[in-house]
Parts: C-alpha cells; structure tokens; sequence
C-alpha cells in the first residue's frame, strides 16, 4: 500500500512538471495587497502599513535583490515583518545581509525564527547581521508601537524548533494581556498552523508562513503539498477565521530543496490596517 501511495504521488509530480513545460509556469514576484479592519485598532493607526516577507530560504530577485527591494519600497510600508526560514544551509549569507541593509532604509524590521534557523544553526550568525543592520529580533517578546497618543502591541513568538523550555505562544499572548489588556495585538510567527493549535489565542491578528503555498497550486483547488508532505494542506495562503483572532499566512518567497514552485509565485504581502 506504501509503495502504490509512493508510486501515485510520484506519477502526480511528474505530470505537474510536465504541465508547467507546456503550460507556463514560470515564476513572478508578485505583491498580494490586504486591507483588513479591526474595532480594537486606534483611529491613528487606520491605513499603517506592514510588508510581510517570510521564508526567504535565501532567494535572490535581481542583481542584489534589487526587484524585491524595489516592490518592498513601493509599498510603503511602516513596518517590516520577517517571519521566519530567512536562510538555510544552502544561504549564502553576504546575500542575506544586503537584503537585510535595503530593507532597514525602507522600514523598521522585525524578525522572528522559522525552523530552518534552528534545525541549521543560524541563529548566531544571524544575529550578528542583525545588530549590524538594526533588526529587531522578537525572541518571544513584545513591545509597544506609538502614533500620536495612541499604541498598539507587536510580539513575536520563536520557531517550536527552538529550546523545550521556551514559552508557549499562548503563555506569551496572556502575559502581555496582563499589561496590556485592551490593546490591538499583532503577533509574528512562523509556522501556519495556530488556528490549530492555539484558536483561542488573545490577540487580533496572526502574520505567518512556512506552508510554501502548498509549494505546487493547483489552479481552483490551492495548495498541492504541506511542508510534511501531506497532500491538499489546510492554511497554506491568504486570511483565515475560526478562532479569536484572524491568521494571515504568507506564500513566502523561497523554495523546499528539490521540490519546485509551480503555479505558485514568490509573493510580497502587503497589509493595511483599517480602524472601525
């Protein structure tokens, strides 16, 4: 039975690769737009504006990542949010540090770990860039943003990759509720599936990646694989409900080694928040 699951998912591969030579596949980086309101967000912060990259996996658009910088830039963004699968094994990471020097002109950066950091040791080196280029590495943490009068609180939650003893994101969500109890939440993470495992989470919004949009899309049925391997993935692009909070998971940028994007652009997302 495991050899003929084995053999039809193989079957299935070879003939989307087959589509994607007579049909074309090739790869755009794309900006996806998103304007989601929330009652609890300050009137200040209507129309703030966050660029999300996550699992980057080192990818280079253009002569020094000049065409992802370009669609960043165009964005305006306010903020920056790295979540998580930044770089690999496979990353050289001078390539790291340049994006990393043309994000900061653009916006602040915030960074929070996916579990390729974790499984590759690339914590340290990492962290060196960032000191370097001023991003902000949220390691379970929070902190305030302010406009005018008003604040809202962004918190970033590390890969479950990391040490054992790390908090929960549910353990960090009822913390920072301690202290700020009414405030619009904006959590970072990196893996896509809190609605899951945390559906009651005390915060507004979820930013989050590592499905690769199901790394295949099959054009009006969506994601193909999970990063398990698992066919027809649940959570793998766009805005989803079903808990507290609403989740927003990004396609990502880079590839999984040995299994191609198709019918799958490296995506840019772009969200505004709207008060009311």
């Amino acid at each position: 039975m495991k050899k003929r699951s084995k053999r039809l998912r193989r079957t299935l591969l070879l003939a989307l690769l087959l589509a994607a030579l007579i049909v074309d596949g090739r790869l755009r980086l794309t900006t996806t737009e998103y304007s989601l309101s929330f009652a609890g967000l300050p009137p200040a912060f209507d129309g703030f504006r966050v660029v999300q990259l996550s699992d980057v996996h080192g990818a280079v658009f253009g002569r020094e990542n000049e065409r992802l910088l370009r669609a960043v830039a165009a964005a305006e963004p306010d903020l920056i949010a790295l979540t998580g699968d930044l770089a690999d094994q496979y990353t050289d990471l001078a390539d790291t540090d340049r994006l990393l020097a043309g994000l900061g002109e653009i916006a602040p950066v915030y960074y929070v770990s996916g579990n390729h950091e974790w499984s590759e040791d690339l914590l340290e080196p990492l962290q060196e860039l960032f000191q370097r280029r001023g991003v902000r590495y949220l390691r379970n943490e929070y902190l305030t943003l302010e406009r005018s009068d008003s604040r809202i609180v962004l918190a970033g939650v590390e890969d479950p990759n990391g040490w054992r003893d790390m908090p929960r994101p549910d353990a960090l969500a009822a913390r920072l509720r301690e202290t700020y109890p009414e405030d619009f939440v904006l959590l970072l993470g990196h893996r896509n599936d809190f609605l899951e495992k945390y559906p009651s989470l005390p915060v507004d919004l979820v930013l989050c990646g590592h499905a690769h949009g199901g790394v295949i899309r099959i054009p009006g049925l969506g994601g193909l694989l999970g990063t398990n391997r698992e066919l027809f993935p649940d959570y793998t692009a766009g805005v989803y409900t079903g808990g507290t909070y609403r989740l927003l998971v990004s396609r990502g940028l880079g590839s999984l080694r040995g299994i191609p994007r198709l019918f799958n652009n490296p995506e840019v997302v772009v969200l505004t928040l709207r008060a009311g």
